[in-house]
């Protein structure tokens, strides 16, 4: 099943590496939703259960904000509230080693990032998700997934400096 996991993360890799130069949030949506489901399925299949939970609730998260967003519709407050309580009951349920923490750090900057109007703003908070992945990865010997949020934390570095640090300097 290992291979499987390496499959699936490499595809998601390749995923990753285009959503965050994305322009606008339907198409970052769109790639993070695929994305999400494959890191969940890797995990899954490396008996990375909270990750692969994580990655669920996020699957579900990023449908739910896509439909807002192609409706130019504000997400409520109370919908961002909700899928806080959801990453932190997956959490608990899926609990077993210390290190599961990180997978709900990484699910709030997840929730906050997804939240976001500004594809600029949505890159930084998912640099960090990223980061936080990589620690996890590395603790839960998820290595197939830690090599895509490796590049996935370079791509989205790029992604600033081309799409958001150059409009600052254009002002």
């Amino acid at each position: 099943m290992e291979i499987f996991s390496y499959i699936a993360s490499f595809i998601s890799t390749i995923l990753g590496l285009c959503e965050p130069f994305g322009k606008k949030m339907k198409t970052i949506l769109m790639f993070n939703f695929a994305g999400n489901f494959l890191v969940g399925l890797s995990y899954l299949l490396v008996s990375g259960y909270s990750g692969a939970a994580i990655c669920s609730v996020a699957c579900v998260q990023v449908a739910v904000n896509y439909f807002y967003d192609i409706k130019n519709k504000k997400l409520p407050k109370t919908l961002i509230a909700i899928y806080a309580i959801a990453f932190l009951a997956v959490n608990l349920v899926t609990f077993k080693a210390w290190y599961d923490v990180l997978s709900l750090i990484a699910a709030m900057l997840f929730v906050l990032s997804v939240a976001q109007n500004e594809a600029k703003y949505y890159r930084i908070l998912y640099f960090l998700n990223s980061a936080v992945w990589i620690l996890y990865d590395f603790l839960a010997e998820a290595y197939g997934n830690l090599f895509t949020h490796i590049v996935l934390v370079i791509a989205t570095f790029i992604a600033i400096i081309i799409r958001d640090r150059k409009k600052s300097f254009n002002r």
